[in-house]
């Protein structure tokens, strides 16, 4: 390799990163080779290395049986360096991912992990097993000898998935006297008193009303977890200060209910270095382009609202069981190019297999990666970052495992929220929208998913109403009534259909207006899993009805898409595990921006009166207008999300299109606030940098030419 190529290389903005595995003599030096020549034509910048992995794990290794390993790896470490490429370490077990017939070894003592219904582990170990926690500190230490850029701890660092046990755990003899110990402090139970499992757990997952056994369980799993991320972040940085510890994780609602503190587990493995992340990309094998990003939505982009400011970002292509049978090169790239909607600054590949195979040069992956290296430093350039961006805020709490209610029998998995509704339909919908960790805002659009608003209290509840614009799907309305909270959205009273019973068949709008082209249109109640709430207001003098539903005669049963009081929009439906089917339709997508659109005017007059008073609300006859702007929003498209950055002097379009089809042209209407730019720039992979596209501006919308299948496009508006 030339030194102005190595140079190119080591500049690059956009890390690709390389996980490999190959067996001690199991022909390392010919893999080792091949890994070189890989490295220079796919622009590879870094080497992560695993230990132990996978279908040759052989549980929890001793230093002596790793040693091998790791003089590999200080093989391997030293021939990257004469091309400029960086080595980092991935051990593939922590508390061991499952136990796959694994088992522990004659001269380890380590306590086992015992799930919910106590059935223990083979190999998958106790948390606060001290044996255990020696051991790994030992070995972490052991691997910082070789001063990798990174440390890896691995997506087993968690307390659910852990077959064959039932979820996880840890409920051992040990972990119950834990929890006993902090109920008796919290003055839940006597002291000295052991809980029981079966009682433990019951009070866990009890219905209804949040039992106190929940925060001990949240507690001290969230404590447990801390100090082991600080026992491996020490251990690491005694024997070597500058690596830095990165953690690899999985779907953040599972995380939430083990009651997981992100900050807080990041910062212990960090030191003082910055926090390093590998979130999990939901696509092992191809998916269809649209439930890939409905998963994009949910686990990447949401486990990014969690972290540090700070924290670097390399997301997880994941191909298992690899090669091209797993996922084509072009779903690939596409998963590479989307993933700098995460801030991310590189991507973590595993794209070959971990039996040792190394590089398999025929699956001709270094091609497509060096074709879109360039692509992605441009858009790494960008500097994109959550911070930026703009439209509809959805809130969410890393806490809700702590208050919300448990509706049915689920398990554990019964602690999960689901605070994701909006962000799904919305990007599905072609309209702009963010996460947000804040309780406080102000003439913002804000939608509400799930039983979120059981983590605020009745005066933030308040001024979320009183201060902004808010959308509601069912569960949110439902919470908010059952809260007792249910006049700030004008309801009155909910009675509950489940889907599919005749009750509910089909939503027809009339309001008199034509959506999709069809005048009275309609859109189905049946067929899906979404249980229907039809919602009594108590002023209909507020309320503007956008749609009827109707049983199968005609007859209508109740109220749909409604506006109460100029600022609040509810949709009737609580949607069964989360699945969209029920409300994807080109009608209620223009019906929703069109509710959206009217904000364009910049602001928005609600009508107070008595009843609000009556309630607590701080309103007059006369109340003042709320400045509202539009989000941007992609027209007449399904699956065509936009992702909204403002700058200073520019506003950034990300566009991605996850439909399945190829679009001639793509018309974006822009936020109310963007004001007319004076240049405009287009990205694609297709360019040789930036192109001028200063014409794609008109009335207000954004109009370009072409944007294939899986394709995603940067525009810059300079202002």
């Amino acid at each position: 390799m030339d030194k102005n190529k190595m140079e190119t290389q080591n500049s690059s903005k956009f890390q690709y990163i390389l996980r490999f595995a190959v067996q001690p003599g199991h022909d390392e030096d010919e893999k080792l080779s091949v890994l070189l020549d890989f490295c220079k034509e796919a622009l590879i910048d870094e080497v992560m290395f695993f230990i132990n992995c996978e279908e040759l794990n052989q549980g929890h290794l001793t230093i002596e049986e790793t040693k091998p390993w790791m003089d590999l790896i200080a093989k391997g470490k030293k021939l990257l360096e004469t091309i400029g490429v960086k080595t980092s370490i991935n051990p593939w077990i922590t508390l061991l991912h499952c136990d796959r017939g694994r088992k522990l070894k004659d001269n380890q003592d380590f306590r086992l992990m015992v799930d919910p219904y106590g059935n223990q582990a083979g190999a998958v170990v106790c948390p606060l097993c001290s044996s255990w926690q020696k051991y790994i500190s030992e070995m972490y230490s052991y691997y910082a000898t070789l001063k990798p850029n990174v440390v890896w701890v691995e997506d087993d660092f968690r307390l659910h998935n852990h077959n064959p046990l039932i979820w996880g755990g840890c409920f051992c003899e040990r972990h119950m006297e834990e929890y006993s110990k902090y109920a008796a402090k919290l003055g839940i139970i006597p002291e000295g008193r052991i809980l029981s499992r079966e009682e433990f757990v019951g009070g866990i997952l009890k219905k209804g009303e949040v039992h106190p056994y929940r925060k001990v369980w949240l507690d001290v799993s969230r404590h447990t977890m801390i100090k082991l991320a600080e026992l491996i972040g020490e251990a690491v940085h005694k024997v070597s200060p500058e690596t830095k510890v990165g953690l690899m994780s999985s779907a953040p609602y599972a995380h939430c209910a083990e009651g997981r503190d992100w900050e807080a587990i990041l910062k212990g493995l960090a030191g003082n270095n910055p926090p390093v992340i590998r979130p999990h990309l939901p696509a092992y094998g191809e998916m269809i382009p649209r439930d890939y990003m409905f998963g994009f939505t949910i686990i990447p982009m949401l486990t990014r609202m969690f972290l540090p400011e700070e924290t670097e970002i390399y997301p997880e292509l994941e191909n298992f069981p690899h090669t091209r049978f797993s996922k084509s090169k072009t779903f690939s790239a596409f998963q590479i190019e989307t993933s700098i909607l995460l801030d991310s600054k590189g991507i973590t590949m595993n794209i070959y297999d971990m039996m040792g195979n190394g590089i398999l040069p025929g699956e001709g992956y270094q091609y497509m990666l060096a074709g879109i290296k360039n692509f992605l430093n441009q858009l790494t350039s960008l500097n994109l970052s959550a911070l930026y961006l703009k439209g509809v805020k959805i809130p969410v709490c890393q806490e809700s495992s702590y208050t919300l209610k448990i509706q049915q029998d689920k398990g554990m998995e019964g602690l999960y929220p689901s605070e994701t509704f909006w962000a799904k339909l919305l990007a599905a919908y072609g309209i702009a929208n963010l996460y947000t960790r804040g309780v406080e805002h102000k003439n913002s659009v804000i939608a509400v998913s799930g039983q979120y608003f059981r983590n605020l209290s009745e005066r933030e509840i308040k001024d979320l109403f009183e201060n902004n614009y808010v959308l509601l799907e069912g569960e949110a309305a439902y919470t908010l009534w059952e809260m007792g909270y249910g006049h700030l959205a004008g309801i009155g009273s909910i009675i509950r259909y489940e889907a599919n019973t005749g009750k509910a068949a089909y939503e027809e709008i009339c309001n008199g207006e034509t959506y999709a082209g069809v005048k009275k249109g309609r859109m189905t109640c049946q067929g899906h899993s979404a249980d229907y709430l039809e919602i009594k207001y108590i002023d209909k003098d507020k309320l503007e009805v956008i749609s009827k539903v109707k049983n199968p005669y005609g007859e209508t049963v109740g109220e749909g898409m409604v506006i109460y009081n100029n600022k609040v929009f509810v949709l009737p439906y609580v949607l069964s595990e989360g699945k969209l089917a029920p409300v994807l339709n080109p009608i209620r997508q223009e019906a929703i921006q069109n509710v959206l659109l009217k904000l364009q005017k910049g602001k928005l007059q609600q009508k107070g009166g008595k009843e609000d008073e009556d309630h607590g609300l701080s309103v007059t006859q006369d109340v003042p207008p709320m400045s509202l702007d539009t989000p941007t929003m992609v027209l007449n498209a399904p699956f065509v999300s936009v992702y909204d950055y403002s700058f200073t002097d520019k506003r950034v379009l990300i566009v991605v299109n996850a439909s399945g089809d190829d679009f001639d042209e793509v018309k974006i209407k822009l936020a109310s606030d963007i004001p007319v730019p004076k240049s405009v720039y287009e990205i694609s992979k297709g360019s040789n940098g930036m192109v001028k596209s200063d014409d794609a501006i008109a009335n207000g919308e954004l109009v370009f030419k072409g944007l294939k299948n899986l394709e995603l496009k940067a525009f810059i508006l300079n202002i």
